[in-house]
């Protein structure tokens, strides 16, 4: 179906439809809702949450005038229903107020926010008493404003109705297709939209992986390795270190070694709690790889992890005759030049580095071997290009908290996993608690009862800067009010990313050194800061954190035996049930398994649907679409591509590295 076709759409409204992806009566229905507002029951105010949305049915108690200021003018009415009294606010509508009278029976519809203990509504849709537009089950659109919600309701109502699909996936008792659509569109209630959501999520999941299936059949050619020498030709790297490997790193080492000498090219994850002793393995297998003949290259988010990973490997690799060299990007021209050609020659085994890695210019004698440190910092796109820089590379990637696309992948069997076990236990891992914002003293004053008695915090802020329209607190205002006032007798240092990089090297260092007490940052020093005498971190606005991140910069604190370590997560007025997670759970990979479960599995292959999707893909539906790709398995691979939706993702994949 063309989209000129549909009631409503001239060429100006089909040209902005083409803006979102939408081509076609198909790419119509597949741009799905990216959330439903339920307005079939009323919201409780005694129990609603900070960005709740609720509809409230109640009486004007009282309503202001019009307020001007400068081009700002607003009004506000006090709204009294049953679970309590809330205030509506309508900024820049003057055309709104005489629509309202003070007795008058609204009905209102809108985000809850909290100001100063006080329950708001901000620009809500309201109507009088017995209206019919504030009812039922609204789908919402990402229309990013190009198109009207109210139209794109229509375009897609009648797409439903009209357009014909045809599913890839049938079973006894899936919903059909079409009427998936028709509910994920125009619901009949809540269950029914999710119901919908869910069969298509499962077409679209199978024809994916079918796809990527497809896609990868010629990737996994055969390969005669290279790797023929026994792992005991680094016995005397092994003797040097100043540890014993655990179990756990010599099980992932004969891993590695036994992947590098198979027939077909390694993608396995490494994964292991912060200071697990991943690297340890990682530079291990690049020096066998050296000795086997071949190059590696081991690339880190920031300058500060990639300079502590190339000081651990000419410590670790010290005598062994394997050559490492460091690139970053703010290395000099001549720098850079030095490094390039040591590598294009062959001189340097492992090169060692940032995104700097990815350039053009950097070009191997002969790469065996790609190791990307903390994945959840990379897109697939990076990760490719390092791949595609020699054919036949083995990868590895390192995490401490996987990502949900990560672990999906090694549900399909796409990615192999080695664990590492931490070499903490139980008891010496961070004491982490939720602080609120009542609590924000007593939790500053601990700080700096800490700092004088020798110890060393780190307090971590969301933003560099204070930013109009958001109360989050900066790291330069904390800075500013800290050394101002009660930290005056303590030494407070400040870094953030867009430091300049000498500084930031240069503050980071007298912080490791013990010179600085309290170091105030953002989450540059998420990874590859040690600093052994640090026992408390603080992290301000923690609800703004990834669960991933949160663990990283937990793991900044308990390095040193017999020191006892605090974790404090600042949560604002709002819903903290997420962080209590992390008081109970200090395991990466479990924490990284929860995060999946509460934030869904998302675009895990790498693509994403023009649509925003408010379904959430869990670990069921991704069983349940493995085992629905393995039934169309058999298929000749024409017929499969023959499947529109299969055609549209095998075309897209070329090239690209999904994990």
């Amino acid at each position: 179906m063309q989209l000129e076709e549909l009631k409503g759409v001239g060429q100006k409204t089909a040209d902005k439809l083409r803006s979102l992806g939408i081509r076609d009566g198909r790419d119509l229905l597949d741009f799905l809702p990216s959330e439903y507002w339920d307005m079939t029951r009323e919201g409780d105010l005694r129990t609603a949450r900070e960005g709740e949305y609720l509809l409230i049915k109640g009486r004007v108690r009282k309503l202001t005038k019009l307020v001007r200021t400068g081009r700002l003018n607003f009004f506000a009415a006090t709204v009294d229903a049953p679970s309590g009294s809330i205030k509506a606010v309508w900024f820049n509508a003057p055309y709104l107020r005489n629509n309202i009278t003070e007795g008058q029976d609204l009905t209102l519809w809108g985000k809850l926010t909290v100001k100063k203990g006080a329950r708001e509504l901000i620009n809500p849709g309201f109507e009088g008493a017995g209206g019919e537009r504030l009812k039922g089950i609204v789908p919402i659109y990402p229309t990013k404003g190009l198109v009207g919600q109210s139209l794109m309701r229509k375009l897609t109502a009648e797409c439903a109705a009209r357009q014909e699909v045809k599913p890839l996936v049938e079973a006894e008792g899936l919903m059909p297709l079409g009427r998936a659509y028709y509910e994920a569109h125009c619901p009949t209630s809540l269950d029914a939209a999710k119901d919908g959501m869910r069969r298509i999520a499962l077409e679209d999941l199978t024809a994916r992986l079918v796809a990527y299936r497809l896609s990868r059949e010629g990737e996994l050619t055969r390969r005669m390795s290279r790797c023929k020498l026994p792992f005991e030709i680094m016995d005397d790297l092994v003797h040097a270190l100043p540890f014993e490997l655990s179990p756990s790193q010599r099980a992932a080492i004969k891993d590695i070694v036994r992947d590098m000498k198979g027939d077909v090219c390694m993608n396995r994850m490494i994964v292991g709690d912060v200071g697990s002793g991943k690297t340890v393995v990682a530079l291990l297998t690049a020096a066998y790889v050296a000795r086997c003949g071949m190059q590696s290259v081991l690339m880190a988010p920031t300058e500060i992890l990639a300079r502590q990973h190339y000081e651990t490997a000419c410590k670790l690799l010290e005598g062994s005759g394997v050559t490492c060299a460091l690139i970053t990007g703010s290395d000099s021209a001549a720098q850079k030049r030095k490094i390039r050609s040591s590598v294009a020659s062959g001189e340097t085994d492992i090169l060692i580095g940032t995104h700097a890695v990815l350039s053009d210019d950097v070009v191997f004698a002969d790469l065996g071997y790609v190791i990307v440190d903390e994945l959840h910092k990379f897109g697939v796109r990076q990760k490719s290009v390092l791949e595609t820089k020699a054919k036949g590379v083995d990868v590895a990637v390192m995490s401490a908290t996987p990502i949900p696309r990560t672990l999906a992948l090694a549900e399909y069997g796409d990615i192999a996993v080695s664990t590492i076990e931490s070499r903490k236990s139980a008891d010496e891992y961070a004491d982490t608690s939720i602080v609120a914002d009542d609590k924000l003293d007593e939790m500053f004053e601990f700080i700096r009862q800490k700092a004088l008695g020798g110890e060393q915090a780190y307090i971590v802020c969301p933003r560099v800067e204070d930013s109009e329209g958001m109360e989050l607190m900066s790291a330069k205002t904390v800075y500013e009010e800290l050394t101002k006032g009660r930290f005056a007798d303590v030494s407070v240092g400040l870094v953030y990313g867009s430091m300049a990089e000498k500084r930031k090297t240069e503050t980071m260092k007298l912080f490791s050194e013990g010179k600085i007490s309290v170091l105030v940052a953002t989450g540059v020093v998420e990874v590859g800061v040690d600093c052994p005498g640090a026992s408390v971190i603080a992290v301000l606005h923690a609800d703004r954190f990834g669960l991933a991140s949160l663990h990283q910069l937990r793991g900044r604190v308990g390095r040193r035996s017999g020191m006892r370590s605090y974790c404090f997560l600042h949560a604002a007025s709002g819903d903290a049930s997420r962080l209590e997670i992390l008081e109970k759970e200090c395991d990466g990979f479990r924490l990284a398994e929860k995060d999946a479960e509460i934030r869904g599995y998302g675009d895990f292959l790498g693509w994403r649907q023009s649509g925003g999707s408010a379904f959430k893909i869990d670990i069921e539906l991704l069983r349940e679409s493995k085992r629905c790709a393995d039934l169309l398995g058999g298929r000749p691979k024409e017929e499969l591509l023959a499947d529109q939706r299969v055609r549209k993702f095998y075309d897209r994949v070329n090239n690209i590295s999904m994990n």
